[in-house]
């Protein structure tokens, strides 16, 4: 399966450089234009599944890729709770950013920093964070196609090809390779969009790298990985085989984002 992993357009808090948490805040002018362009991108790229936060600005983000497909968002999009946004606290929901930690405390800096499992009483800890987004990848991962017949039966899947290839030959005029291109069912990989918030994109590549111990060493270590308003990183997996099967094939990537600015703010009323 190929995961299309989109963090949400620039919402208004974002552009204001407030805390967001669980806030339905919407879009900016600037963040309809992004979601307009991630649509634009991957207009010609089919979906078997598509799933987003049920917070509202990752809804608009992705109800504009499924509409530049001609469908329609509600009857497309799988809401799912364990990709929500990360909340530190309730009440520092809406602060500026730069506000936010002015009344902690130094032991309550030192743990933000350091420790993956501190938590404010009114919200939650990146520990919890990652448990829930790991549990959402691994439900979306888990609907994957197939993989091929383990290696250890080739023998006896050679021994039944063989057979159904000795009746076809017999019942049909199938050219040599015809008969070759149908012993080789080609398996079709499933696709997912995810539209989700910038810790559960960052996440999710981390989980796809074995790389989660790098949050647990140090919880702010995750942002040293960058992921934009609407860019998109793309993940390959397959969790049905012998073993789990990840491959990161792009991150962060916003080439579809160049000489985009912000529309000008419209005249006040005087």
């Amino acid at each position: 399966m190929y995961l299309f992993l989109v963090r949400h357009g620039q919402s208004i808090w974002n552009a204001e450089e407030r805390h967001q948490g669980w806030n339905d805040v919407p879009l900016s002018p600037l963040g309809e234009l992004q979601a307009g362009r991630i649509g634009e991108r991957l207009k010609g790229q089919p979906f078997d599944y598509c799933f987003t936060s049920p917070i509202y600005r990752c809804y608009q983000t992705a109800a504009a890729i499924v509409r530049a497909q001609g469908r329609d968002p509600e009857t497309t999009l799988r809401k799912l709770e364990g990709i929500k946004e990360a909340r530190i606290s309730a009440r520092m929901e809406g602060l500026l950013s730069k506000d936010m930690v002015k009344d902690w405390t130094k032991e309550q800096k030192e743990r933000f920093r350091d420790d993956y499992t501190f938590k404010f009483e009114d919200g939650e800890s990146v520990q919890e964070v990652i448990a829930r987004t790991i549990a959402a990848f691994t439900e979306i991962a888990m609907l994957s196609e197939e993989p091929p017949p383990p290696v250890e039966d080739a023998d006896e899947v050679e021994e039944v090809g063989a057979a159904s290839r000795d009746v076809v030959r017999t019942n049909s005029a199938e050219t040599e390779d015809q008969q070759q291109a149908a012993e080789k069912p080609k398996i079709v990989p499933k696709t997912a969009l995810v539209v989700a918030h910038k810790i559960n994109v960052q996440i999710m590549i981390l989980h796809a790298l074995n790389a989660t111990d790098s949050i647990v060493k140090r919880q702010t270590n995750i942002d040293r990985l960058e992921i934009g308003n609407c860019a998109l990183s793309v993940i390959e997996v397959n969790l049905k085989g012998k073993e789990p099967f990840f491959r990161l094939l792009s991150t962060n990537d916003a080439h579809h984002l160049a000489g985009l600015k912000a529309p000008p703010a419209p005249p006040e009323n005087k």
